[in-house]
């Protein structure tokens, strides 16, 4: 069905010819308008649009283009479906942004995760546009959001939950009904509001006065190595593959890195977060292959360690 669509928007000059020409004039005309004006673009650095034009005029260029592809499509007999039609939306933005913008595919990727809620209706870690009105956020038992993430910091610190619950002034039931009742709302919130908001504290470290005092025990040696994978990516990298090699190998991952480096699972996983938030912020597709290649590089030398100290794979012993 898309093949149309996606010959056009690579460069197919067979399948452009068949969009809508009064399409390709509306886009010519408004180029021609700021060609010369903007040399270099400038960004709103809240919703990444460039600053040489209205996002209506962008918005409305978008709608333009789609509609005359999907209303070729229905002419021509397909049945498209709503997912269909998104398809169409998302794949015409792209190009007006690029082209609007003379940007590279990380920037129009910066561009659609500072944007997902308004285009797609979900929320991106790093981008987080709060409702104060949105009924998931209302507090449970008075616990807010940002409440419920702190306790949980501590707790998977390694503080005791009854411990967190007295400094919270809250009985340890109602800590059960929290941990039910936030998680419920996570799956119910189409938006990913909560879950990503949730993750946005957990990567801020995030603390309330009630559980200032409230501190888990952490080696000279835990707060040097957790200070250097919140600055040294390799290292971060480094260790979650170790971790993730450890899983397979039925060892508990999240416990070997507290046994062998000193840090507990909630400042791995807050940091984890932070490093996913400025990947989102900051889209670097060169820098995101990197750091994945070497992940994958050192989870397969721990799997080698992890294997020799067991014995070596089953596989090892197999002739074939």
């Amino acid at each position: 069905m898309f093949k149309k669509l996606f010959g056009s928007l690579t460069g197919d000059n067979t399948q452009e010819n068949q969009i809508d020409a009064q399409t390709q004039t509306s886009n010519d005309e408004y180029e021609n308008e700021y060609e010369n004006e903007y040399q270099e673009v400038e960004y709103d650095p809240e919703t990444l649009h460039g600053t040489h034009y209205d996002v209506e005029d962008f918005d409305n260029e978008v709608e333009t283009r789609a509609e005359a592809w999907i209303k070729d499509e229905r002419e021509s007999g397909e049945n498209l479906q709503e997912s269909d039609i998104k398809s169409i939306y998302t794949n015409y933005r792209r190009e007006v942004y690029t082209e609007w913008n003379n940007c590279d595919s990380d920037q129009m990727i910066r561009f659609e995760n500072a944007n997902s809620l308004k285009y797609s209706g979900i929320q991106t870690s790093g981008f987080v546009k709060v409702d104060d009105n949105n009924p998931f956020l209302e507090p449970v038992h008075g616990i807010s959001l940002r409440d419920y993430t702190a306790m949980c910091l501590k707790i998977s610190a390694g503080v005791d939950y009854n411990e967190v619950c007295r400094a919270m002034g809250i009985e340890s039931v109602i800590w059960e009904e929290l941990n039910t009742i936030w998680p419920q709302r996570m799956g119910e919130d189409t938006s990913f509001t909560v879950t990503t908001l949730f993750g946005q504290y957990y990567a801020e470290n995030v603390t309330v006065p009630q559980l200032e005092n409230v501190k888990a025990e952490v080696s000279e040696e835990g707060l040097a190595n957790l200070e250097k994978i919140k600055t040294d990516r390799y290292f971060y990298e480094e260790l979650a593959g170790a971790r993730q090699a450890a899983y397979e190998y039925g060892i508990d991952g999240a416990q070997w890195i507290l046994d062998n480096y000193g840090i507990n699972l909630a400042d791995f996983q807050s940091v984890a977060m932070q490093w996913m938030t400025e990947q989102n912020q900051n889209w670097n597709s060169e820098e995101i292959v990197r750091f994945s290649d070497y992940q994958q590089e050192k989870q397969k030398e721990y799997a080698a360690k992890f294997a020799a100290e067991q014995g070596g794979n089953i596989a090892d012993d197999v002739e074939f």
